[in-house]
């Protein structure tokens, strides 16, 4: 019984959908022959089994929408979105995000966790980057990293660092879900993590922001002035037109100072460490300490 109201309701949304391409709605009305294709596809016992044993065609509409439903329902992105907002990467980076595609890291063998922290010893290295998305066009993106908390004491407070920017990343369902980052010299290389000795954890965040047409290049020469310490991301972001609250993918670490951060600063930075910390507490009572109690 229930296999024939499936069959029939499919049976329906596809006669709806050859009735619609027949009138030449392929050009007008784009996402209905979309949305009617995915109605009439996703009950059906063998999409639901391709699905669940790792074998959809992400090419196919309907295997994208149960791909993004399964990101959205089983915990991924409010997991995520919940670590962004309680160790206030939002606001404190940018004043919203809405991922649109799953995006995660791993550091070696392993897959990490949002918000984790992850030994500085491990990221070293740049880290395997892995994206479904859910559109089936070749968009590009614009991969960014920075660091959330570097020390300013001149304004007593923290500033960011450009850690990692390459542009014109292509990336569709179709493609696959390791990222292969291309050869560009409109970027900047991977810097490793490098938290200073004395400050708090800091904050990793790695972006993908859809290029603002997203299918065209953009050409990042004209920035690669900007030193890593002076960036801005907000800056970046009003001044390449981009919308990370309009989609995109979000992922972000913490790292406290370990041994390796030293070795990060004489093999790799090249510079003297910097060290940091509360400056000594004036003991009011210091003079009187000294006195003698009794004559």
């Amino acid at each position: 019984m229930a296999l024939q109201i499936i069959k029939g309701d499919s049976k329906e949304r596809l006669e709806e959908l050859d009735c619609l391409r027949r009138e030449g709605a392929a050009s007008t009305q784009p996402s209905r022959l979309e949305q009617l294709e995915i109605l009439a596809e996703m009950n059906k016992p063998e999409i639901i089994w391709a699905f669940r044993h790792g074998k959809a065609d992400m090419a196919k509409p309907v295997f994208r929408h149960l791909a993004k439903r399964e990101w959205r329902e089983r915990g991924r992105l409010d997991r995520l979105m919940e670590r962004i907002h309680t160790m206030n990467v939002v606001p404190d980076l940018l004043p919203d995000l809405h991922p649109s595609i799953d995006l995660s890291l791993a550091f070696g063998p392993d897959e990490v966790e949002p918000g984790v922290f992850v030994d500085p010893i491990l990221t070293v290295q740049p880290p395997r980057i892995r994206v479904n998305a859910f559109h089936g066009d070749e968009r590009y993106y614009t991969l960014v990293m920075v660091d959330l908390d570097v020390p300013d004491p001149a304004r007593q407070s923290f500033r960011q660092c450009l850690h990692w920017l390459i542009p014109n990343i292509v990336i569709s369902s179709k493609s696959s879900s390791l990222v292969h980052l291309p050869a560009t010299q409109e970027g900047y290389n991977y810097l490793p993590p490098h938290p200073q000795i004395g400050t708090p954890y800091h904050r990793y965040c790695l972006l993908l922001l859809e290029n603002p047409n997203p299918h065209l290049a953009i050409d990042l020469r004209s920035m690669l002035e900007t030193k890593r310490i002076a960036f801005s991301l907000r800056d970046f972001i009003k001044a390449w037109s981009f919308r990370p609250e309009a989609g995109g993918g979000a992922f972000f670490w913490r790292s406290v100072w370990s041994p390796a951060v030293t070795d990060i600063y004489r093999d790799i930075l090249r510079v003297p460490e910097p060290r940091y910390g509360r400056p000594p507490k004036e003991d009011r009572y210091e003079d009187v300490k000294r006195t003698r109690r009794y004559i």
